[in-house]
């Protein structure tokens, strides 16, 4: 008789992430420009931590892209299964980027176009009236 495999009995927990969950804004702030990307992810229970990580660091073939690894780290200890909203966010010096792109181990990547901040800060108040309204539509 042929051995059996089996699939782990455990299958693999991933936060929920969304493209209308995250932003990407280009601001300048001592002579360089920064680029402010945040957003965030349903995990399955509180305790998750997020984090960014340059996933083509070295000489980039598309300089008007930049690829951000998203990390996840499980809770030690995750007992309530309750999703919870956590939070990420990564400013990086960059002086070309117009995308972002978010890969992930386990899903498709998230694009995202940069957004010029004016020295107002308008595309800030955008973001936030952007949450807001996805935050009531839920």
């Amino acid at each position: 008789m042929p051995a059996q495999t089996t699939a782990s009995a455990t299958p693999a927990l991933h936060c929920d992430f969304d493209a209308a969950d995250f932003r990407a804004t280009a601001f300048r702030s001592g002579g360089s420009r920064l680029i402010r990307v945040s957003g965030e992810g349903l995990c399955p229970s509180a305790g998750w931590e997020l984090e960014f990580a340059m996933a083509n660091p070295g000489v980039v073939p598309h300089p008007s892209s930049l690829w951000l690894q998203l990390r996840e780290r499980t809770p030690r200890d995750a007992t309530a299964r309750v999703r919870t909203v956590t939070l990420v966010e990564a400013i990086i010096e960059d002086t070309e980027a117009t995308e972002i792109v978010i890969r992930f181990g386990w899903r498709n990547p998230i694009r995202l176009d940069v957004i010029e901040a004016s020295p107002a800060g308008a595309a800030m108040d955008a973001t936030a009236s952007a949450r807001r309204d996805r935050v009531g539509a839920r």
